[in-house]
């Protein structure tokens, strides 16, 4: 599910759940070290790691980026990630990449190589209020290292495989709940397989019954819209709250492109609940289109 960030947390409920049947559906990013005592940072490394984190599974890839992070060394990390898929799920390819706008990434390199791949792209622009997979799985891999690390080693090239490998055998834990293979042992990231994926998406959807429901279109005529097609309005950035003059208060800016709302939709919440949906357009650039909920949007407009 959708995780919170600072946007109305007591909502986090109210959230639009990530929902994908297939494996091979990934998230990517990518992490650094800053130059720091802790861990080594050679110039060799200072380029950082892809991470790529499978939808459905949670299973999570990383490949090091050595040298630079030009289009080529994207395409060679990429084609190590797709790899090391194969090898997990065997006989299954990478369906899909959603990203954000990485330069390197949307480039005619990059792009030529994941469309001879098969590989459909999808670049995220305006999630600063939105909770991202592989970006939260850069934190948890950060974590996982500093428990896996041994003798002081600060060359953090050598740790990052046997983090991600913990993390990998980690069970599923899903609102609260874990899921259970046939056998009676837990589900993780590494044991769903091509072989298994009906039954563990069997007990996803009994764990979060909104997982299925979802996947069906709300009629909007049942739902309460505060907004109307046609509509210019701006994202709702992350709200920062501050302690001043010994009162405690969140200040919410909006960012700076204008949308205009195209049409309204409807999803089933994780509590099952109906909530609204907005499909907007950049209107400086109309092949810039995004879904927000009604919260992560303010009436504007065009100055």
């Amino acid at each position: 599910m959708n995780a919170p960030q600072s946007l109305r947390k007591h909502r986090w409920n109210k959230r639009r759940p990530i929902i994908e049947n297939r494996l091979g559906v990934l998230h990517g990013d990518i992490g650094f070290f800053p130059l720091e005592k802790e861990f080594e940072t050679p110039k060799t490394f200072q380029s950082g790691f892809l991470v790529c984190k499978d939808v459905l599974s949670r299973f999570t890839y990383v490949s090091i980026l050595k040298k630079n992070r030009d289009a080529k060394s994207m395409v060679k990390a990429f084609e190590d990630v797709f790899k090391q898929f194969e090898i997990q799920n065997k006989g299954l390819t990478v369906v899909s990449l959603a990203f954000d706008q990485e330069r390197s990434v949307m480039s005619n390199i990059v792009q030529n190589f994941l469309e001879k791949n098969q590989v459909e792209f999808i670049p995220f622009s305006n999630t600063s209020s939105k909770a991202k997979m592989a970006e939260g799985e850069i934190n948890i891999i950060r974590s996982a290292m500093s428990r896996v690390r041994f003798n002081k080693e600060q060359r953090w090239w050598h740790l990052l495989r046997p983090a991600v490998n913990s993390l990998n055998r980690q069970p599923i834990v899903v609102h609260n709940q874990y899921l259970l293979q046939p056998n009676g042992n837990y589900y993780t990231p590494s044991n769903v397989t091509s072989e298994n994926l009906n039954h563990f998406r069997q007990q996803l959807q009994k764990a979060v019954p909104a997982y299925f429901f979802n996947q069906f279109m709300l009629n909007p005529d049942l739902i309460k819209y505060a907004f109307k097609v046609g509509d210019l309005v701006r994202q709702k950035l992350v709200a920062s709250s501050s302690a001043v003059i010994g009162e405690k208060r969140s200040d919410k800016a909006l960012g700076n492109k204008i949308f205009q709302i195209v049409k309204l939709l409807g999803y089933v919440s994780k509590t099952l609940s109906p909530e609204p949906l907005y499909l907007v357009e950049n209107i400086k650039n109309r092949n810039e289109k995004e879904a927000f909920d009604e919260d992560e949007i303010a009436l504007t407009r065009n100055e």
